[in-house]
């Protein structure tokens, strides 16, 4: 934008305004674009300027800027707004403190309020097809394949079982309800996904760190049009899916006692993404 002055005073007294903000700012924690904990500031009269400046940051700045230090696990684009919904604040136990250069534990929990974020890749079909046949194909895991994948795979005999099936085909990934709403959960330790393919179910969660496991679907019985009961090799009882939200392809899932809440892949941009991110770089 062109700016007009009228003499050379003005023009002057403009730079050293400009300038003196810059310095202040830049002595707050932006320099070149690196965050500098407020706690290291100088005692200086700057002081007084940079806690006033500190004081108009919100915690969304904190994680989005990385005040205080470096925060690991980020995984959105600088303009997408967020929105932090959690924050854990302990003191490194003095054992462990050997391990860090700091001694103060923060975590941070945040909404990532785009529906198209970077953190979705995770839950798209191709990355999740691509991490069953990386277990399924990769010369890396050959002898898992070999003795433990081929022979269940090769011991489920294909059966004829009710074409309902057919529309819960695919991988479904979980939801985490927060405040009345459904959001897509990147937490390292949270349920990845399940597919279904007629006569398979086949499980990839962090329970299952070796890799999927594919079981037989026994029976399916279907319950409406939006819901359906399938009983697979290995549980009691069967286990259910429910529509419940026809906009956004939200089912309630029924396992063992428990309610979850899940969609198809193909509906992930349906959802907003919880992400977390801490100062240790350990996982969360």
């Amino acid at each position: 934008m062109k700016i007009n002055f009228k003499n050379k005073l003005a023009m002057r007294k403009t730079i050293i305004i400009i300038s003196t903000f810059a310095v202040i700012v830049g002595s707050c924690g932006r320099t070149r674009g690196k965050q500098v904990a407020v706690s290291t500031l100088s005692s200086t009269g700057d002081t007084l300027y940079c806690q006033t400046f500190a004081d108009n940051y919100t915690v969304e700045d904190t994680v989005r800027y990385q005040i205080g230090g470096e925060l690991y696990g980020l995984n959105f684009s600088p303009s997408d707004s967020i929105t932090v919904i959690k924050t854990n604040h302990h003191q490194i136990p003095e054992e462990y403190l050997k391990y860090f250069d700091i001694t103060m534990y923060r975590e941070y929990h945040f909404i990532v309020h785009n529906r198209y974020s970077n953190a979705h890749f995770n839950f798209a079909d191709s990355t999740l097809n691509s991490r069953y046949n990386l277990y399924m194909t990769s010369e890396w895991y050959p002898e898992l394949y070999e003795r433990y994948l081929k022979p269940r795979l090769d011991s489920i005999q294909s059966k004829q079982i009710d074409p309902a099936i057919k529309d819960f085909n695919g991988y479904w990934v979980y939801l985490r309800e927060h405040n009345g709403d459904y959001y897509l959960d990147d937490k390292w330790d949270w349920h990845s996904s399940f597919h279904i393919e007629d006569s398979i179910f086949t499980i990839f969660t962090i329970e299952y760190m070796e890799g999927p496991y594919p079981r037989r679907i026994i029976e399916v019985i279907p319950i409406s049009k939006n819901c359906i009961s399938i009983l697979y090799d290995g549980i009691q009882e069967p286990i259910k899916i429910e529509l419940i939200d026809k906009l956004r392809y939200i089912y309630r899932f029924f396992e063992n006692g428990r309610i979850y809440f899940i969609t198809p892949v193909r509906a992930i941009h349906n959802f907003e993404i919880i992400q977390y991110t801490n100062n240790t770089g350990d996982l969360i």
